[in-house]
């Protein structure tokens, strides 16, 4: 059986209606990535990396492949996210915000069929742990892109407001990584 999209994000939107959503939809990715090679066979090799396939005011669902050794800057959802891994790593380094800007607190991995949750709090930067790309489905629990959320300087820890502009110009490589300690 090969795994569809589509029919992903009707079961998603079918286990939001749960009493319990976010265990609903814990529950459910848990046991479609426990055949991830089904769902990467039906990920496009090229193409955008980050592909939004629904969103509606309750929820929000992606499609994410991340690069190896380019970092995606630290970034809050404001929403609890719940993200599960098919194939690669997805590494979340994570930070608390203090009053001189950013303090890391150290990481979450979503290997091949795990599934991890941040919550609505969490500051995050992503990276794919290793050589090769990592892919993961997202899935957050409200509209994402309607949200007003802030991007963090890598040095400063400054939050400055979330555009696709400011994310691209915070992207940094391996080799201008700061040190986390």
């Amino acid at each position: 059986m090969s795994f569809d999209f589509n029919e992903f994000v009707e079961r998603v939107r079918e286990a939001n209606k749960a009493s319990d959503p976010n265990l609903a939809i814990r529950d459910l990715l848990k046991q479609i990535v426990s055949k991830p090679d089904q769902i990467a066979a039906a990920t496009p090799v090229d193409g955008e990396d980050e592909v939004m396939l629904f969103e509606d005011e309750s929820l929000s669902i992606w499609r994410c492949r991340f690069q190896p050794h380019i970092f995606m800057p630290p970034h809050e959802h404001k929403i609890p996210v719940h993200i599960a891994g098919y194939a690669g790593k997805e590494r979340s380094l994570l930070f608390k915000r203090e009053r001189s800007g950013l303090s890391y607190r150290g990481e979450k991995i979503a290997r091949e069929g795990d599934v991890i949750t941040l919550g609505p709090e969490a500051i995050h930067a992503v990276v794919a742990e290793g050589d090769q790309c990592s892919q993961a489905l997202h899935v957050y629990m409200g509209p994402l892109m309607k949200l007003k959320r802030g991007l963090f300087d890598w040095e400063t820890g400054t939050q400055i407001d979330f555009t696709l502009e400011n994310f691209d110009r915070l992207k940094r490589s391996e080799e201008e990584m700061p040190e986390f300690s």
